[in-house]
C-alpha cells in the first residue's frame, strides 16, 4: 500500500496545533485559502485544480485530526490524511506533528505519489510556520 509519512516539531502547545488542523482559520492559514471546515466535513479548492477536495473529518481533540477523502482528485477517493499530535520527537518542548497520507487507489503512479509527498512536506512546512509564529502563510493562496 502506498503511503506518505511526514514529521515535523513545532514550538506551538498541542492545543493550538489542533485548532489549526480542525477550523476553517487555521486551514486557510497554511494549507488553501479556498476552504470550509465544519463538524465532521471539510472542503478544500486550488485555483489549478477542477474539483474541490471533500473529505469527512473525525477528531480526538488535542491528539488527532483525521480527514478521509469522498470526492475529488483521481486515485485519492477513499484515502485517508491525518495529523497525529504528541510530545516534540527532537525538542525539548513543543508538539510533534506525524502526518500521514494512505489508502490511494490501485494504480496511482509512483511518479504522482512522489509528487504529492513533495507537496505534502512544503504544506507541512508552512503548517509548522504559521503555528509557531502566527502569521497566515497558506501554501495554496487565493487567485481571483
Amino acid at each position: 500500500m502506498s503511503r506518505t509519512t511526514l514529521a515535523v516539531d513545532v514550538a506551538a502547545d498541542a492545543h493550538r496545533v489542533f485548532k489549526i488542523l480542525s477550523t476553517t482559520e487555521g486551514q486557510r492559514g497554511f494549507w488553501t485559502a479556498d476552504c470550509d471546515v465544519s463538524d465532521g466535513r471539510a472542503r478544500f479548492g486550488f485555483a489549478q485544480a477542477p474539483v474541490d477536495l471533500e473529505v469527512d473529518v473525525t477528531t480526538e481533540p488535542g491528539k488527532l485530526v483525521r480527514m478521509q477523502v469522498t470526492s475529488g482528485f483521481p486515485f485519492w477517493e477513499g484515502s485517508t490524511f491525518e495529523w497525529e499530535l504528541g510530545p516534540a520527537a527532537r525538542a525539548e518542548t513543543g508538539t510533534g506533528i506525524l502526518f500521514r497520507h494512505y489508502g490511494f487507489a490501485d494504480g496511482y503512479p509512483e511518479s504522482d505519489l512522489g509528487h504529492t509527498a513533495q507537496t505534502w512536506a512544503m504544506v507541512m512546512d508552512r503548517l509548522a510556520g504559521y503555528a509557531d509564529t502566527g502569521t497566515p502563510q497558506p501554501f495554496f493562496p487565493e487567485t481571483e
